[in-house]
């Protein structure tokens, strides 16, 4: 595959010949790898583990400290939780497939000074299903299926802007 040709890839022209194109993950991506590896671990693992997991993954081997440095910035954010062992931290990912996907919007939605045109041509490109369930979502309905149970946060940190 070509440099370049996925959407975690970004071409840097090198001094010479195509072999010489250095490869850069698209802004953002290596954060959602790491999540990514810790969620399928299903245990905390260390940084060193993490960089062995995603070397595994994409045969491309990152230094150590681009680990360290993102699993910090991840546990600043609260999206990782982190426990000593030994001298080293192990990290961790508390939230399933699916608040790893709602914190990836948030921070998509955060990107943007306005967010209301941001989430109006999110909503218009939904399928009428997804509509519906967001309608039924906002009304309470947090289980997705008609059923209320106390309704979704409407303000505080995040909630929009």
């Amino acid at each position: 595959m070509p440099a370049g040709s996925d959407d975690n890839t970004v071409d840097h022209p090198g001094t010479g010949t195509d072999d010489d194109r250095r490869r850069r993950r698209a802004p953002g991506s290596l954060e959602g790898e790491i999540l990514a590896v810790l969620h399928d671990s299903g245990t905390p693992l260390s940084p060193g583990e993490v960089r062995e997991r995603l070397a595994a993954r994409d045969d491309h081997e990152l230094s150590y400290s681009a680990v360290v440095t993102t699993l910090s910035r991840l546990h600043a954010k609260g999206v990782v939780t982190r426990g000593r062992s030994g001298r080293a931290y192990r990290y961790a990912a508390p939230s399933d497939p699916s608040g790893l996907v709602a914190w990836r919007m948030s921070r998509l939605l955060d990107a943007e000074a306005d967010h209301a045109p941001a989430l109006t041509h999110f909503i218009s490109g939904l399928s009428a299903r997804d509509e519906e369930l967001v309608r039924r979502l906002l009304l309470g309905d947090t289980t997705g299926d008609g059923t209320p149970e106390g309704g979704l946060r409407t303000g505080g940190p995040g909630a929009g802007g």
